[in-house]
Formats: C-alpha cells, sequence, structure tokens
C-alpha cells in the first residue's frame, strides 16, 4: 500500500510575493517559448510547494539577519546564469511558511531588504 506523505507546514504566498511571482511570469512569456516559460512557472511554483515537506532544509538569507523572523531562501536555477530565490519565513506555532518573495537573483541583491518587510 501506497503511504501519503502529510504536509508539516501550511505554504502561504504573500500578496507581494505573488505579483513578484507573476513579474518573473510575465518576463518569461516575453523571453521564452510558451511551453518553456509554463514549464519554469511550474518548477518555480513546485519549488515553493516543496517547503511544505522540508521548510528547513535552506539557509538563512543574509540580507535579511537583522530581522526578527528567521529568512531563508531556497535557489531555483531558470538558467546556468540566472536563478531565482524564493525568500520565505517560518511560524511554527501555526505551522506556517510564508513565502515573501520570489527574487530574480540578476537584480540588485540590495534590494531584498526593502522587498521583505
Amino acid at each position: 500500500m501506497e503511504s501519503k506523505q502529510e504536509s508539516k507546514y501550511e505554504v502561504i504566498i504573500t500578496d507581494p510575493a505573488e505579483i513578484s511571482f507573476y513579474e518573473i511570469v510575465d518576463y518569461l512569456y516575453d523571453n521564452y517559448e510558451l511551453s518553456r516559460a509554463e514549464e519554469i512557472a511550474n518548477e518555480i511554483r513546485d519549488t515553493a510547494k516543496s517547503l511544505a515537506y522540508q521548510a528547513k532544509r535552506a539557509a538563512p538569507e543574509p540580507r535579511l539577519l537583522h530581522r526578527k523572523k528567521e529568512y531563508r531562501f531556497v535557489l531555483y536555477e531558470r538558467t546556468s546564469r540566472a536563478e531565482v530565490k524564493v525568500i520565505y519565513f517560518i511560524e511554527e506555532e501555526s505551522g506556517v511558511v510564508f513565502i515573501t518573495d520570489f527574487f530574480p537573483t540578476e537584480k540588485d541583491s540590495a534590494e531584498i531588504s526593502a522587498r521583505n518587510r
């Protein structure tokens, strides 16, 4: 009999992170073939959803170490030179992972602090 792995955490994408995600999707549709753009968008979304099972696997986000919450990130490698950081924090008490940003690494990393409030 197959066992279904249960989520340890609920994953919530904040409104600002959702906006960031769709900005990336718009870029993908403008710069890639439709099938490849959809594939990348789905893979980024799957990376975010995987945090339901392994939220603590990622490293702390260096630009957000001064915050009260411990922000972490996982990388999605879009191409060999372009990655997307999925930035999040965990609320253990409620069992929720809050995704606060989808940050393309080719942007100025100084923007991370301003985008994750």
